[in-house]
């Protein structure tokens, strides 16, 4: 299958929807001025012709590549707070993202508010079309997919939610400003419940393949079933999570190439379930800061130096996770650098995304969310936490297991290996983190599993010599934003997280 970028187009600034602090950060207007400006549009008047839905979709695709999510604010969030990157600047903003690391992190970080408002945002946008799309005049086939992609992406934006601060606000409607002051914080399994339902029908909507090329990118079913298995792993309803990652089919595969996963030219792949799109030299930009932001301060690279922040930097203890001979090594990450045309200097940094922008900030290299060796690997988890199986064959969770060692040219694992379910656990969490290192995957593999906590206080001792914070389960969610927890003030429907 191939897939290919998507461009959002500008959308109308309306006001309507979601959490208050979103309100307020946009300048949507009081809600108690009711009469709409001829010349504004708003979610009420602008959908509708296709043509609007499609541009009301776009927009949403345009919030996934934001600076609070997944163009900064998520790899801080779900990578650095894990042992597979840290800060090289500890002073860097002021220390904020250092807070993130070294779990030091107080209720007004930015990145913290960041990811929250960002997600709503999404959410927001996403609303906004499902709000309309059922009494649409406009062809069928259009209304389901316009329907399927924004429940995808708003499914994606609770999930990253539920997962980072627990209890969030459920907002599926289009709501005013006063609305959303009396929102609460629904239980995390209301919000999966949720996630779940969006899936399913996404699923049902979206095509398993587009035949226009300008769709390719888009999400389809197998994003659908792919994100609803990872949702139903985390959830551990392993029966539930090995049928919908079957159900992703045969339309994707490896690619034989790791390497070739990450370059722009070839982000069309038969691999990548959905990736957050970015495409250097356009104007407007619709590139990114991957590299400004990754690569070491004095950066030589193709006769030119350049400047980073060395930050997202990858941690001595992941360098070590490699085993010998694994070619996904040096793909993901290096070791050393040139700082001149001669100069080489020791010093660790993420290769993943190295794409030299064609101005401040217009990288071309894009994200990947939902991968086919993630898939794989989930499968592996679900039929191992069913029962220990020793087989190899196809099918078996040794089997997808192998798959993805086979691609890094490493040696297959078998019983003799991993005799034992504990074992084979333990084996499928290491490999997932060096097949998918610095893609955002990290820190929720370490928070659903139950060695996470005692991992993390030993990567703050090893990697800092941290003895504190001591850290607990509650050190697993990040706080409200304290911006929240002010604008609401209700302790009992509005709480803040424990620990904060």
């Amino acid at each position: 299958m191939k897939l290919s970028v998507i461009y959002p187009l500008p959308f109308f600034k309306a006001c309507g929807a979601v959490i208050v602090s979103c309100l307020l950060l946009t300048a949507c207007s009081k809600d108690f001025i009711n009469l709409t400006p001829q010349s504004n549009q708003t979610t009420a008047t602008f959908f509708k012709t296709a043509s609007d839905f499609q541009q009301g979709v776009n927009a949403i695709y345009d919030g996934l590549q934001s600076t609070q999510t997944y163009g900064k604010a998520y790899y801080y969030l779900m990578e650095v707070r894990s042992d597979n990157s840290d800060i090289w600047d500890r002073g860097a903003l002021a220390g904020v993202a250092s807070q993130i690391d070294f779990f030091t992190e107080v209720t007004t970080n930015p990145f913290i508010s960041d990811g929250y408002a960002g997600a709503y945002v999404i959410i927001t946008r996403a609303n906004a079309v499902l709000d309309q799309i059922d009494a649409a005049a406009i062809p069928d086939s259009s209304k389901k997919q316009f329907k399927g992609e924004a429940l995808f992406l708003r499914a994606l934006s609770y999930f990253n939610l539920v997962r980072l601060y627990g209890p969030v606000p459920l907002v599926i409607k289009t709501e005013t400003t006063s609305q959303a002051l009396n929102h609460k914080r629904n239980a995390a399994a209301e919000v999966y419940a949720q996630i779940e339902n969006d899936l399913q029908t996404a699923a049902s909507l979206l095509p398993a393949v587009y035949t226009n090329v300008n769709d390719y990118g888009r999400a389809t079913a197998g994003s659908a079933y792919g994100l609803l298995g990872k949702v139903l792993v985390t959830e551990k309803k392993w029966p539930n999570a090995l049928t919908a990652l079957k159900n992703v089919g045969n339309t994707y595969s490896l690619v034989s190439d790791y390497a070739d996963l990450y370059k722009p030219a070839n982000i069309i792949n038969t691999e990548m379930l959905f990736a957050v799109r970015f495409k250097k030299g356009l104007s407007p930009s619709e590139g990114n800061n991957y590299f400004a932001d990754m690569v070491p301060v004095s950066f030589f690279y193709n006769g030119i130096l350049y400047g980073g922040s060395n930050n997202n930097r990858p941690t001595r203890n992941l360098v070590a996770a490699y085993e010998a001979g694994d070619k996904r090594l040096g793909i993901s990450l290096d070791t050393v650098y040139y700082n001149s045309a001669t100069n080489l200097m020791k010093g660790n940094y993420v290769k993943k995304y190295l794409d030299v922008p064609g101005a401040t900030n217009d990288g071309g290299s894009s994200f990947p969310v939902l991968r086919y060796a993630d898939i794989l690997l989930l499968q592996a988890e679900a039929l191992n936490e069913q029962g220990y199986n020793g087989g190899t064959g196809d099918g078996t969770a040794f089997g997808y297991l192998n798959a993805v060692r086979r691609r890094a040219g490493l040696p297959e694992k078998t019983a003799v290996d991993l005799p034992d379910q504990a074992s084979f656990r333990d084996a499928v969490f290491r490999e997932r983190r060096v097949e998918l290192a610095f893609e955002n995957d990290r820190w929720f593999d370490l928070a659903r599993n139950s060695k996470g906590v005692s991992v993390m206080q030993a990567h703050l001792q090893q990697e800092y010599g941290l003895t504190t914070p001591v850290l607990n389960t509650d050190r697993l969610l990040f706080p409200i934003p304290q911006s929240e927890i002010n604008i609401h003030n209700d302790p009992a429907s509005f709480p803040q997280n424990k620990g904060y």
